[in-house]
């Protein structure tokens, strides 16, 4: 995760504002986070919107959901966090299991009421006996007792709550212990230490990625150890800062390489099996990494797809990659070579010691010692066309790279460091640590340098800090995301028999690719229905629709949304908002601050039937011709459930078309639908620079009653229209006098 949202991470966040999506259920935490396999635990799930009949749906197939009735938020939701009064929420409470088949790893969990569906939270399935934290533990006395191979599922419940747990080790024993935080949606950023029953610090650490924490340390005599567990600096608490910390003698995998699919990987991490002591990569105290080298792994899912239950945030919504291992390690592996990949050398420290390699390639390399720089040279002729891209931060290497291109008298041609503009400055922001990929062209036939290295490079290197430069022809491709439409809030989708959902779909537009894209949807329920929809050329957000007949039954589930160019198609990877933007009133605009956001878990989008819709918006108009800068006229039919009497606001939910938001303030309607109306018509501007194409126009309704009040703001309920294909003609060509 890029450090500009990991700012976000350490603000805490509130509920509030007004937003445009299926009102359902929001889910802050769960607790415990997790279970061991083939056992059963009972799990408290706290939230807003819990209206009856809950039920759990899960990203993994075969875990199973007996509920138990109401449970009592962890920790009490009445007592003060930080001077501010914690949010009012409730619970219910499920004795979960997981069978012996269900993949080691993290999963998503969903809660399931009357009013729909809720966002996602990690569940983790572990190997490990597990215990939840039992207070009093504030002290070195209180230290809650544990064995070793533990997992212990805590809260910090204030900034200043600090959590011990004790242990008994031999001496000699490596003991590796790790707090997962961020990479289970807490908002904790855990600060960890080790020390002996004397007071002695064995280990520290915080910051090893986001809020997680992780350290080993060699057992120096027999006797008791303690773990602490505190927030970063002690600025935050409550119930959203929960962790899972364990204490064990097993493995720990912080890098493998090369990352990218290939014969053979080394793996360096820690208690490896089989592991032999590392040459070159040195832990905090000095010691060894364990290193062991392995064939190519087992990749699931396609050929090419995003297969992992790490946390992917947006900026590296577009790669295909894979898991490499069962542990919590957050390495990804990208899926496919370009051609042969090499390694770096070690001694190709300068310009005249670059590197010569063969294109198209990748290019595996580390930041091994401080100040490191990497260079590299291809021969290229008059005019080819390469394209020149950098992975690190995105496949979970904390280093920031950059990299410049010269010819090989040493002029500069460009210098890298900057990722590409976000695709949303808040919902789904893509912009990224690395550098954009840069679109080289020789100027002439001959020798062209390309130099790697990071921004830290001064004062941090290590087997974590590596990267993959890939030198590859252009291929217009494109990939794409599908979230709920709410921008700053957690939501999920909820589909009302009768009614319609709206999705936002984000596309990432590579190597020049600018050609529309069809959508549709698979494995849909009976009843549902995706209606024709496009993508127009060139655009890089749109809305995707889902319709329910009036016949449709109460269902849960995942679809599969696709989109499809010519011989090009891929499944939308799903995302959603983690956590909800702070502090905002009714009916105030989304923040333009970047929302914690990160790629769902399971097999596909997250759906589910419930209700009835209290309206249906249905165009007249099926399809609509205009040239760019012209006005378009819709006309659109209400029918109205018998017990909705409330006025209608009509909006645009099509990216570009129709009034923009002004500044800070609300975006205004195009038109109210009085209770006794039945039509209205809306004029809509279709932008001035708009590329001939089809396009799909969807427009929204939601109800004109304002918000009452509340601690808590949940998602405004909004209907969308069927899509009205709209057909952008060219303008005429001015003739000459």
């Amino acid at each position: 995760m890029c450090k500009r949202r990991l700012l976000s991470l350490i603000v805490v966040l509130l509920i509030g504002g007004m937003v445009t999506g299926q009102t359902g259920p929001q889910l802050l935490t769960v607790y415990p986070n997790g279970a061991k396999s083939g056992e059963s635990v009972e799990v408290t799930f706290t939230g807003n919107g819990f209206d009856g009949e809950e039920k759990l749906l899960f990203s993994a197939k075969g875990i199973k959901a007996e509920p138990l009735g109401a449970g009592v938020p962890t920790p009490d939701p009445k007592a003060k966090q930080g001077g501010m009064r914690a949010q009012a929420a409730t619970a219910v409470k499920f004795k979960v299991t997981v069978p012996k088949d269900v993949p080691f790893g993290t999963h998503d969990v969903r809660v399931v009421s009357k009013s729909g569906l809720s966002n996602p939270r990690a569940f983790v399935v572990g190997n490990l006996v597990e215990v939840n934290e039992v207070e009093p533990n504030n002290d070195i006395a209180q230290a809650q007792k544990i064995e070793l191979n533990t997992t212990v599922n805590g809260v910090i419940s204030t900034p200043v709550d600090v959590d011990y747990v004790s242990f008994k080790a031999t001496a000699g024993q490596n003991i590796l212990v790790y707090c997962l935080t961020s990479s289970i949606d807490s908002k904790l950023v855990a600060d960890l230490l080790v020390s002996s029953r004397d007071g002695r610090t064995l280990a520290t650490n915080h910051g090893y990625r986001n809020g997680d924490a992780v350290l080993d340390f060699n057992v120096p005599a027999d006797g008791d150890y303690l773990v602490r567990v505190a927030q970063f600096a002690y600025t935050t608490g409550g119930p959203d800062h929960f962790y899972r910390l364990t204490v064990t003698t097993g493995p720990w995998v912080d890098a493998v390489f090369p990352p990218v699919a290939n014969s053979m990987h080394t793996l360096v991490g820690r208690n490896l099996p089989g592991g032999k002591p590392d040459s070159v990569f040195k832990k905090p105290d000095g010691s060894s990494f364990d290193t062991i080298v392995k064939p190519q792994f087992n990749r699931t899912g396609s050929a090419l797809g995003l297969v992992t239950s790490a946390v992917i945030p947006p900026t590296a919504g577009s790669l295909d990659g894979s898991d490499v291992f069962d542990q919590p390690t957050g390495c990804l592996v990208l899926d496919s070579q370009v051609g042969p990949c090499f390694f770096d050398a070690g001694d190709n420290t300068s310009a005249e010691k670059a590197q010569p390699v063969k294109l198209p390639c990748d290019i595996a390399g580390r930041i091994a010692r401080k100040s490191d720089r990497h260079w590299y040279s291809f021969e290229a002729r008059k005019g080819e066309v390469w394209t020149i891209e950098v992975f690190a931060e995105r496949i979970g290497s904390p280093m920031t790279p950059f990299f410049v291109v010269s010819d090989e008298k040493g002029k500069t041609i460009a210098r890298m460091e900057d990722g590409p503009d976000s695709l949303s400055t808040n919902q789904f922001y893509t912009k990224s640590d690395d550098p954009g990929r840069y679109r080289f062209i020789a100027p002439t036939d001959g020798t062209y340098k390309v130099m790697v290295s990071s921004v830290e490079a001064a004062f941090q290197a290590g087997a974590r800090d590596q990267y993959l430069l890939r030198i590859a022809p252009e291929r217009p491709d494109f990939r794409l995301a599908v979230m709920p439409v709410t921008p700053h809030l957690t939501d999920a989708g909820t589909l009302a028999r009768n009614g319609a959902v709206l999705f936002s779909v984000f596309v990432f537009r590579l190597d020049g690719f600018n050609d529309a894209i069809t959508l549709r949807a698979a494995n849909l329920p009976p009843g549902v229905s995706c209606p024709p929809q496009v993508i127009g050329v060139g655009q890089t957000r749109a809305t995707l629709v889902l319709i329910a007949d009036p016949l449709a039954k109460d269902w849960d589930g995942f679809v599969t949304i696709s989109g499809s160019s010519g011989a090009l198609a891929y499944n939308a990877r799903p995302f959603t908002v983690t956590w909800s933007a702070q502090g905002l009133q009714p009916n105030q605009p989304p923040p333009n601050t970047p929302m914690l956001t990160r790629m769902d878990r399971g097999p596909g989008l997250a759906l589910a039937i419930r209700g009835d819709a209290p309206f249906t918006l249905t165009p007249v108009e099926k399809e609509l011709k205009a040239k760019p800068g012209d006005k378009l006229e819709v006309t659109l039919k209400v029918t109205r459930n018998e017990k909705f009497k409330d006025a209608i606001q009509l909006f645009s939910a099509t990216p570009n078309f129709g009034p923009r938001q002004q500044g800070n303030n609300p975006l205004q309607p195009l038109t109210t639908l009085t209770a006794d109306k039945i039509e209205a018509k809306v004029s809509i501007d279709v932008p001035q620079n708009l590329p001939m194409g089809s396009y799909s126009l969807v427009l929204r309704g939601q109800s004109a009653v304002p918000l009452p009040k509340s601690a808590t703001i949940r998602a405004v309920s909004t209907y969308p229209s069927l899509p009205i294909t709209i057909i952008v003609e060219g303008k005429e060509a001015t003739r000459k006098k």
